[in-house]
């Protein structure tokens, strides 16, 4: 038992090429997402970490709001790492009354699908590989534009 744990903390400790997990270097860090110069709702962006120094806690999250502004958060700290991300862009959490197999439910999930803008999001923003969005994280700076094509 003793051995298993030992095990659990070296792998937290250390990433899978060896190298020791370092802290996010986090920044404060918000984002307005377009798609055709219009601001695209209910939208989760994530910027990964290309330097995987940091490992699977330097992602950031957020969802845009109805201007298109998502606040970003990476480890619990407001923000997003320092250096270069890719970014992806799907469609975002869908209200808890429209999580259910009821008719109503699913009534409500439609209704709330039809009244978001700029829809559909080209699934290509969705997918790491084939998004080909990049943007480089710098202190001092807390405000970043992407601009997505259809």
């Amino acid at each position: 038992m003793l051995r298993i744990l030992g095990f659990i903390v070296a792998v937290s400790v250390v990433g899978c090429d060896g190298n020791t997990l370092r802290k996010p270097e986090v920044v404060p860090a918000t984002v307005t997402v377009t798609i055709n110069k219009q601001p695209l709702p209910n939208a989760q962006v994530t910027f990964t970490p290309i330097d995987k120094k940091y490992g699977p806690n330097a992602v950031a999250n957020g969802v845009t709001d109805d201007n298109g502004v998502a606040k970003l958060t990476c480890a619990g700290q407001p923000g997003a790492c320092i250096g270069s991300n890719l970014i992806t862009i799907a469609e975002g959490p869908m209200p808890d009354d429209t999580r259910s197999d009821d008719p109503k439910a699913q009534l409500r999930a439609t209704q709330f699908l039809a009244k978001l803008k700029n829809r559909p999001i080209p699934p290509r923003y969705a997918n790491l590989v084939e998004s080909r969005l990049e943007l480089e994280v710098k202190q001092g700076e807390a405000e970043y534009k992407i601009e997505l094509q259809r």
